[in-house]
Order: structure tokens, then C-alpha cells, then sequence
């Protein structure tokens, strides 16, 4: 079934009260044409729903509590990961078929970090440019995330503490910036169009509520205006958009 020629990949998803997003997240791995074992490991945190969708790939965490911090979801979750290879996999990007492919084809046995040079930052549904999405994406080893003794117990601004501290702890030629060409790039970086955006908010300080509470608020006030199913919710993963065919026309005017 698997070809084992091709690196295991596990894809972390976690999310909080955005099942039309994370519908499409599951789309994207569902749409992987990866030989390679994989999974895609789902974290939900909101209470209020029980998120169900059966897949022998695919697994969910309905927690009946929220983490305190976006560092303790994300060590959680990457926990609960088989594989060495860890791909994040936000609730609110997408991932086009040869995603996982891209991954395995950059990915050399010494490596610990890939991110992404080009890919598509994307306005929803409008393609803004091919270009260098930070940290949106990265994909690293579970033996570095153990390393540095994975993410820091922050919330806004985590990211940006676990990868200066995996920059810190491997050599430059660990660390790959992967440039596919325009055909070739797979992921999109979702900044507008899709509703809260945690990497907008910069980071938390105290004089103000912190990203999981002020999220936390956003959601609460979606559900009473009956925004947000509660209760056990039947996931129909899907696309809003054919986002291959968003590409390819981005790039023929591109070109033009």
C-alpha cells in the first residue's frame, strides 16, 4: 500500500470553534498524492463541539477543556504524532496535493527545518504573490522539537520562540528554504479572508487580554449570533475554491 521509499509524514492541525476552515484543511490531506505513509493528527479544544470524521489516516482530540497557552496545544499535539516528520497543518491554510511530495523531495537525512521560501500568500480568493511565507507551514523533526524541549508555554509570538530555538541548536545546512517553482509550490498562506487571524495580533502583552482569551471571546460572540454549531458535528471536508485552478490562472497572468 505505502511505498517506503518516501519519509512518514505526520500533518498537526489544531483548531478552535472553525469548522468551515478545518473542513478544508482536511480536504488538503485528504487530496495528497503522497505514497509515503502519513497522517493528519487534529486537535480541538473548544468544548462545545465534538468534531467527528472517520478515517483510518485521520485523528481527532475532542477535549473537554481549553489549554491555557497555544505552546501547550502544540506540544500535545505534536505528542500525538507517529512520524518523524512534522508538518504544520493550520486550521486556515491550504495545502494543494503535491504538498507532502514537496516535503519528501526537500527533506535530506540531515535535515531538521524546511519553510518555505515561495509559496502562495493568498487573500481569500484572491492570490496576492508567490513569495517567502516566515514561518506559515514549516515542517520540522520530532527528535529537534524534543531537543530544544518543544514549544515554549506562550501564546502569541510561540512560534517565533521554538524556531529561533531550533535555529540555535542545528547548523545552517540543517535548515532548508525550499524554493519550488511557480508550478511546483503547494502551500497557501491564508492572511485575509479567513475570519480571525492569530499571526495579525502580534505579540501578547499585559495590558490586554492574550490571543487564546481574546479568541475565545470572538467565538463565544459568533455562537450566540448562531454562527457556530455546538454539539457533535459531522465533518464534510470540502474546498470553497479549486485552488489548483486559482494557481494556475494566477501564474498564466503573471506571466502574461
Amino acid at each position: 500500500m505505502y511505498n517506503l521509499n518516501y519519509p512518514s509524514i505526520s500533518c498537526r492541525c489544531i483548531t478552535y470553534g472553525r469548522v468551515n476552515f478545518l473542513e478544508e484543511a482536511i480536504e488538503s490531506f485528504l487530496k495528497q498524492q503522497y505514497p509515503g505513509k502519513k497522517e493528519l493528527i487534529i486537535v480541538n479544544d473548544y468544548p462545545l463541539q465534538t468534531l467527528k470524521f472517520e478515517h483510518p489516516e485521520i485523528k481527532i482530540y475532542n477535549l473537554d477543556y481549553t489549554f491555557n497557552t497555544l505552546g501547550e496545544k502544540e506540544n500535545f499535539a505534536v505528542d500525538k504524532c507517529s512520524y518523524d516528520i512534522i508538518a504544520l497543518w493550520d486550521d486556515d491554510d491550504i495545502e494543494l496535493p503535491n504538498h507532502l511530495s514537496n516535503i519528501a523531495k526537500f527533506w535530506k537525512e540531515d535535515t531538521h527545518l524546511i519553510q518555505w521560501n515561495r509559496g502562495v500568500f493568498i487573500n481569500v480568493p484572491n492570490i496576492v504573490d508567490i513569495t517567502g511565507i516566515g514561518n506559515a507551514g514549516m515542517v520540522f523533526s520530532k527528535e529537534i522539537f524534543e531537543k530544544v524541549g518543544k514549544y515554549p508555554l506562550e501564546n502569541a509570538g510561540h512560534d517565533m520562540t521554538f524556531i529561533f530555538s531550533i535555529k540555535d541548536n542545528i547548523p545552517p545546512s540543517s535548515n532548508i528554504y525550499a524554493s519550488p517553482p511557480d508550478n511546483e509550490v503547494s502551500f497557501f498562506y491564508a492572511w485575509g479572508g479567513r475570519d480571525y487571524h492569530a499571526s495579525g495580533m502580534g505579540t501578547d502583552t499585559p495590558d490586554r487580554p492574550n490571543i487564546i482569551q481574546r479568541h475565545k471571546e470572538h467565538i463565544e460572540g459568533r455562537r450566540q449570533r448562531n454562527e457556530i454549531p455546538t454539539g457533535e458535528i459531522l465533518l464534510n471536508p470540502n474546498w470553497k475554491y479549486d485552488y489548483v485552478n486559482l494557481l494556475n490562472e494566477f501564474i498564466k497572468t503573471k506571466h502574461q
